[in-house]
């Protein structure tokens, strides 16, 4: 039972990472439609295309801070691709304890600023996230931590 828990999280995790890179992807190439107009407008109120209009330089502003941002959220995906595959596979500790501190600190970072934001779309992907993280850290578990160091 144990095995099977450390074979069917690791896939998981894989899938996690594969997730982050599609969000992180979305965040860098469609960014104006995508992630800053319907984030804006769901937290301002006000119209993206006005504020564009009216404030070009911060608007180019958010828009680069959002491309940094799924920026980052690719590099983090292809880490945890990496990590997944190469280690978590093979329940090394370091691994199961370098997502435990990773993983919350990203995935509860996006809850709570998708909650601040407002905007449903996404914070219901920051919940799935959450959840296919949750799954696997938790699943292995018991089979990561007993297991005896080399």
């Amino acid at each position: 039972m144990q095995a099977s828990s450390v074979k069917i999280a690791w896939k998981v995790m894989l899938a996690l990472g594969i997730y982050t890179a599609v969000l992180g992807l979305l965040w860098i190439f469609p960014t104006k439609t995508a992630v800053v107009a319907p984030a804006f407008n769901s937290f301002t109120a006000q119209s993206w295309s006005d504020f564009l209009t009216g404030s070009p330089k911060p608007a180019e502003l958010l828009i680069i801070v959002n491309k940094a941002l799924g920026s980052l959220a690719f590099v983090i995906a292809l880490f945890t691709i990496l990590v997944a595959w190469k280690s978590y596979s093979k329940a090394e500790r370091w691994s199961w304890y370098t997502f435990l501190v990773t993983g919350i600190l990203t995935w509860g970072t996006a809850i709570v600023y998708n909650l601040a934001l407002g905007y449903l779309v996404h914070l219901i992907a920051a919940v799935f996230g959450s959840v296919l993280f949750v799954i696997a850290i938790v699943l292995p578990a018991k089979a990561i931590l007993s297991k005896k160091s080399a």
